[in-house]
């Protein structure tokens, strides 16, 4: 595989967690760029990801 991404979300593994309806994709393999995380809004209601609003950006 060129690109290999994984879905995590914290508060599903821990009920109590402080990042209620924030999840993150994890680009763990990227042939021809960088890995990392990048984190979104997770959205239950509509089974939908978005892009987190940034203050003073």
């Amino acid at each position: 595989a060129d690109m290999v991404m994984f879905l995590y979300r914290d508060e599903y593994y821990n009920p109590d967690s402080d990042d209620k309806g924030i999840a993150e994709v994890i680009i763990g393999k990227h042939r021809n760029g960088p890995t990392g995380k990048v984190q979104l809004a997770w959205l239950e209601q509509y089974t939908k990801f978005a892009s987190l609003a940034r203050r003073g950006v």
